[in-house]
């Protein structure tokens, strides 16, 4: 211990220091006390990045540096995502060594200062993925970056991060995490998202079960507050994934993070993962989940566009889909033909009943039918629909009757649909051509109909196509039609006056027929005998009347307008 006398001495130097610095203090001329200045730290470069990462890596006394790289990443991003990217990738580099090397896995011989640092670890890890997550969001242009680091964490947790006692382990928590940050995000375009999906989503089995669950599990926790933007997102990125599981699949074998155990335990039921009825399951789940809400129009059409063909087969309960169908179908407009082929899907394969089923479909049929854009698809349906020859005569007279009375005021393109089509419903079901003989032969005919009278039975207001009068009545339209502007028209309108030789019409060669087809065909026809052209082209296309002159030099302006000389 130091003596008494050293004490009081060192104690009599500070006294002295202490009185002259009082000294130069008075001395000091009084000013303005004086801003402290803090001096900006120096910016980082990539090199010191790459320096921090390895520090990491090499020792644990370095793993604060995993909070400056953090800190790099999130405060770069605006700035400079060059450097936010490079440090992101840094840090996705040492959390991968860092799981290889079990640092972030507890383990039962673990003191408690070891286990302190495993969470640690933990921590930051969750923080660097809740930070990337919402990079996704950033109109920064590293969205693709980012969702690759992304799923490169999620392969390495499920590579090192498995829990004792799980042979098939896959990081739910982790991915869920990017599946809420692609679905929220509004800076992320359609592209990024779609390569995201065909990448790892519709390549990876286990990416798959853990995508559509996700979906179901974000909008049980939204359930009071899924806005109409969520909504969307959701359901346009339900409709990305085309490799959806189905009846015939019948193994379950390419993963991404999951491992498979090197011998298989012998088990009566296999686990969820390898189960090809679970994942058709969790497909059907998150659509119903989505279903449940109300959709904008925009979005029924694209779901309906792929329920046949995509979202019914990877059901195990497709008959769940049947409300969801049946409200599109009273819906109305496009909506309606839309849901047409799913309903009928589940109503012939299904056993499902649908008493009303033709009272809709033959409300469909009206004036703005022939002008949607989906009328050869709705013609393709209605040529199924009406294919059975066991239907009431009655039944298949309203829809003839109905189609030839909507020709009168439809655009040529749709008439030359239409007409082979009755065609064919005349030569399937013999007892409806009565309809036919009824015409009136020529202009006379007509005359002493309706001098006597005649009044057409077809009650075109009635809303049960069996109860129409249409089977009593005649198809005096298509005789209307015979004398039609276009010429093509009134040619295939005469094939009811002729002789039924023809087996059927070919149906296909006449669904895609428009205004520009018709136009087209016209414009490429070549002609075998060119037109007579008038010689002598008249100066004038309108002459003044024989009169006095009076009456001849008075102003007529459309004459004046239309003098050429």
């Amino acid at each position: 211990m130091p003596s008494t006398a050293a004490l009081s001495s060192s104690k009599k130097r500070k006294l002295a220091v202490g009185a002259d610095a009082k000294a130069v203090s008075k001395k000091m001329p009084k000013t303005k006390k004086s801003r402290s200045v803090v001096l900006a730290p120096p910016k980082t470069t990539q090199e010191d990045i790459l320096q921090l990462e390895e520090a990491i890596v090499e020792s644990a006394k370095n793993y604060n540096n995993i909070v400056t790289l953090l800190a790099c990443f999130k405060d770069s991003l605006d700035d400079d995502p060059q450097l936010a990217v490079t440090a992101a990738v840094s840090l996705c580099r040492s959390f991968c060594r860092l799981m290889a090397k079990g640092r972030l896995l507890k383990r039962k011989g673990d003191d408690e200062d070891e286990a302190t640092v495993v969470l640690w670890l933990k921590e930051r890890y969750k923080e660097y993925v809740t930070e990337l997550c919402k990079a996704l969001d950033h109109p920064s242009g590293v969205q693709d970056t980012v969702l690759t680091l992304l799923m490169r964490l999620v392969k390495d947790e499920g590579m090192h991060q498995k829990p004792e006692g799980e042979e098939y382990y896959f990081p739910g928590d982790t991915f869920a995490k990017i599946v809420k940050g692609v679905v929220v995000t509004e800076n992320m375009d359609d592209e990024a998202k779609a390569a995201w999906v065909e990448k790892y989503v519709d390549a990876y089995n286990d990416v798959r079960y853990s995508f559509f669950t996700a979906i179901k599990h974000l909008l049980d926790e939204r359930e009071d507050e899924i806005s109409p933007a969520l909504l969307t997102s959701t359901v346009n990125l339900l409709l990305l994934p085309k490799n959806l599981p189905t009846a015939e699949t019948e193994e379950i074998t390419d993963f991404y993070a999951v491992v498979l155990p090197s011998k298989t335990s012998r088990k009566a039921k296999p686990p969820t993962i390898l189960s090809p009825s679970a994942h058709r399951k969790v497909v059907q789940e998150a659509w119903c989940n989505v279903l449940r809400h109300p959709l904008p129009a925009a979005l029924c059409k694209s779901v309906l566009l792929s329920a046949e063909r995509r979202i019914i087969p990877s059901f195990t309960k497709p008959q769940l889909l049947m409300d969801f169908l049946i409200a599109c179908y009273d819906h109305g407009g496009t909506i309606s033909l839309l849901a047409l082929n799913a309903l009928f899907h589940l109503i012939s394969t299904k056993n499902l009943d649908y008493p009303n089923f033709f009272t809709k479909l033959y409300a469909l049929l009206d004036r703005n039918l022939f002008h949607m854009r989906y009328r050869s698809r709705f013609f393709r349906l209605l040529d199924t629909f009406l294919a059975s020859t066991h239907l009431p005569a009655a039944l298949i007279a309203s829809f003839i009757k109905r189609m030839a009375r909507l020709c009168l005021s439809a655009p040529p393109g749709a008439i030359v649909t239409v007409v082979p089509f009755v065609y064919n419903l005349f030569k399937k079901h013999r007892a409806t051509t009565y309809m036919m003989h009824r015409i009136p032969v020529d202009a006379d005919e007509a005359a002493e109909w309706s001098v006597a009278g005649y009044v057409d039975p077809f009650d075109e207001e009635e809303t049960d196509p069996l109860q129409t009068g249409a089977i009593e009545s005649s198809v005096w339209e298509l005789e209307t039609l015979m004398s039609h502007w276009h010429p093509n028209v009134a040619t295939l309108c005469r094939i009811v006056k002729e002789q039924f030789t023809k087996e059927r019409y070919l149906m296909e060669d006449f669904l895609d027929h428009s205004y520009n087809s018709m136009f087209d065909i016209e414009t490429n026809r070549e002609l075998k005998k060119a037109p007579v052209v008038e010689v002598d082209v008249p100066k004038k296309i309108f002459f003044r009347l024989e009169g006095t002159e009076e009456q001849q030099q008075s102003g007529n302006l459309l004459l004046d307008l239309w003098s050429f000389e």
